[in-house]
């Protein structure tokens, strides 16, 4: 099955081992359906049970069998948490996972003009990374710059290819 990252570890949490998570998507009702999880750093990556699930504020506060105290927490802040898609927030309409859009072909008045490579995360938009003929190109995720997407045939429509000069 397909895994996506649902969150981030902040910190550790408590006396007991507490995880602080931030979610990705910004909603958390998901995180209390989850029984285990995989931990991916720069160290490796572990998987785990999940004992308990608690709401704090925006965040959730999650906790793992074997992570007993704060400096067993404090080893994975900054690690994402990774699930079964199936466990992930479910999709909007207009929403769409990332890893779904990766390998999509780009299309310009209905020619293939490139893959989709990745999504960048900036501070204004989220930028689709674009490998073409010409080498990589950033292309933001608006309305103006983006037309159609369509996941299940594979294809992002762009309205002007411009920003792929």
């Amino acid at each position: 099955m397909e895994k996506l990252a649902i969150g981030r570890i902040r910190t550790s949490h408590g006396l007991k081992g507490y995880l602080k998570v931030v979610s990705f998507s910004g909603e958390t009702d998901h995180f209390f359906e989850l029984d285990s999880v995989l931990l991916k750093g720069k160290k490796g990556q572990f998987s785990f049970a999940v004992e308990e699930i608690k709401p704090f504020g925006t965040t959730v506060l999650l906790k793992l069998e074997g992570i007993d105290s704060p400096e067993d927490g404090r080893k994975y802040s900054g690690w994402e948490i990774w699930v079964d898609k199936k466990f992930a927030a479910p999709l909007k309409q207009g929403e769409f996972y990332v890893s779904d859009m990766v390998g999509c072909k780009v299309l310009f008045e209905e020619k293939v003009v490139g893959i989709v490579k990745s999504i960048t995360d900036s501070s204004a938009d989220d930028l689709i990374e674009v490998s073409t003929e010409k080498g990589l190109f950033y292309i933001p995720f608006r309305n103006e710059f983006v037309g159609e997407v369509n996941i299940p045939e594979g294809t992002i429509v762009l309205k002007d290819n411009g920003l792929l000069s």
